[in-house]
């Protein structure tokens, strides 16, 4: 046996199960905890490795939200879906660049996961499904999320947990899998096991069966700067962890990557100065940039100290492709005192108040305050002239070169406040080339037997494209859990009687 590197493989340092080769899964993210619920529910056997000392990736910070047509929820209000048009509308928003074979099997199987965690005690807010749009709308209302003080992801996660039956999955926290280990034989590859280092130490695990739910790569600027060298100076959205270990060790079985071209960015979010190149949760502060939430009083500039977009317009695939195209990814919010006096919400977000950014803005750590516009720009690196021309522009201009005409203040007055904010990678976009039943598929063609990868190691660009599709990163991961969970307890249940 040998592991990817072609190298003879460790000896087992700790022991198989009684039954021999086990079912591995590595990850407990969405996917990989929906997977190992859904097995231990059906009396399937395995074992589950995380790196992390607690169980959830990103589920910790995600904001949860999943989509899915066909299901009860749906059916008990009257609305009229079918997985066929919700694969026809994942393909409109797309515009065609999403893996069309991955999106009809989350589509098709979605209503029976979103069913599965309703089952489960699941707090669905009161007004799911709905039509959300914070990113491009569906057709229908299908996206659905959950009530939970911290975030949407912490619900799926404190609803999954109490239902893992440890008796039947053993958990391991801790231990880091580096290693798939694979036989080639005669025929295609196949997987036998994985190599971890823990607690323990080195140890090979033997395994018939391994799933992988590793996660992304928006963490790793390594990563970043190998598959998506144009944009990988965009701001870190997730927890640290997303660093693509299942990314590296399927590139090192010969399986090659697809969809990490298709960036784009998530606006709004803010560098944390405590921590270069990471944004602040979006939970803690944020510019609020959905227009369809906040009809904004601010105006956007980029480097060049110049407006680029309408802000008001309600489509986010125009102001984020708008961004797209802007130096380092970068953009300014500029507004005055005005818009803290009188609009209805101030432009942090989430819940900022007025009292909370002026005095955040006299800290001027990372939201500034100035008397003037030439005294703001040389504060926040803009061109004093360039910026001083824009805000005489937005004040006279008639009619708005961006077609704005929500302009509620001319933005005049001092002071003056800006907050500079960077395109984030909250989801990494590319993923394994994978066949039918999610089985990586190397550079010569061939399926891994036993091996499958599910949640975000697939990357969101297979599932989105080049824009972003409601639920389509949560949903796809809690629907191949448990869709792929169902086949192996079935191919366990009709395997002949030893």
């Amino acid at each position: 046996m040998t592991g990817s590197s072609g190298q003879a493989a460790p000896t087992v340092t700790g022991p198989p199960p009684a039954s021999g080769p086990a079912t591995v899964i590595v990850g407990s993210g969405n996917a990989g905890l929906a997977a190992a619920v859904r097995l231990s529910q059906r009396g399937v056997p395995a074992i589950l490795v995380e790196k992390n000392a607690r169980l959830g990736g990103q589920l910790h910070l995600s904001g949860g939200a999943f989509s899915a047509a066909g299901t009860r929820r749906q059916a008990a209000r009257g609305i009229q879906d079918s997985p066929a048009e919700h694969y026809a509308d994942v393909l409109r928003i797309s515009h065609g660049t999403a893996t069309a074979p991955l999106v009809r099997l989350a589509t098709e199987h979605a209503a029976t996961a979103v069913d599965w965690l309703d089952a489960l005690g699941f707090p669905f807010v009161d007004e799911c499904p709905a039509i959300v749009r914070g990113h491009e709308p569906y057709g229908r209302a299908r996206t659905y999320w959950g009530a939970h003080p911290r975030n949407g992801g912490a619900a799926i996660l404190e609803t999954l947990l109490p239902h893992l039956d440890r008796a039947v999955v053993e958990v391991r926290t801790g231990e880091q899998v580096v290693e798939i280990l694979t036989e080639t034989g005669t025929g295609a590859p196949r997987v036998t096991g994985i190599r971890t280092i823990g607690p323990a130490g080195e140890r090979v695990v033997p395994a018939t069966t391994v799933i992988m739910a590793t996660g992304g790569y928006a963490a790793s600027r390594e990563l970043l700067a190998q598959l998506q060298p144009r944009y990988a100076q965009a701001l870190v959205g997730c927890l640290p962890h997303a660093t693509g270990d299942g990314h590296r060790m399927l590139m090192d079985l010969g399986v090659p990557m697809t969809g990490q071209d298709t960036y784009l960015p998530t606006m709004g979010m803010i560098e944390d100065p405590d921590s270069p190149g990471y944004a602040f949760p979006l939970t803690r502060a944020r510019l609020v940039v959905d227009a369809n939430a906040r009809l904004p009083w601010e105006i956007w500039v980029n480097a060049h100290g110049e407006r680029f977009v309408d802000e008001t317009g309600l489509s986010p695939d125009h102001r984020e492709r708008a961004l797209l195209r802007q130096p380092e990814l970068s953009m300014w919010g500029i507004w005055n005192e005005a818009a803290l006096r009188h609009a209805p919400s101030s432009p942090i977000g989430p819940d900022w108040t007025a009292e909370q950014v002026r005095a955040e803005a006299a800290a001027g750590r990372w939201l500034h305050r100035a008397d003037s516009v030439a005294e703001l720009a040389r504060m926040v690196g803009l061109p004093p002239a360039a910026l001083s021309r824009t805000l005489a522009g937005y004040a006279t201009d008639q009619p708005d070169p961006f077609g704005r005409t929500y302009r509620p203040d001319p933005l005049t007055e001092p002071p003056f406040y800006a907050v500079r904010t960077t395109g984030a990678m909250l989801l990494s976009r590319g993923g394994p080339v994978v066949d039918e039943l999610l089985r990586p598929v190397t550079t010569s063609g061939a399926s891994v037997e036993g091996l499958h990868a599910i949640g975000e190691l697939l990357g969101m660009g297979q599932f989105s494209g080049d824009a972003f599709a409601g639920g389509m990163s949560v949903g796809p991961a809690l629907t191949f859990g448990v869709w792929i969970a169902d086949r192996l307890a079935e191919q366990r249940q009709q395997a002949p009687a030893r």
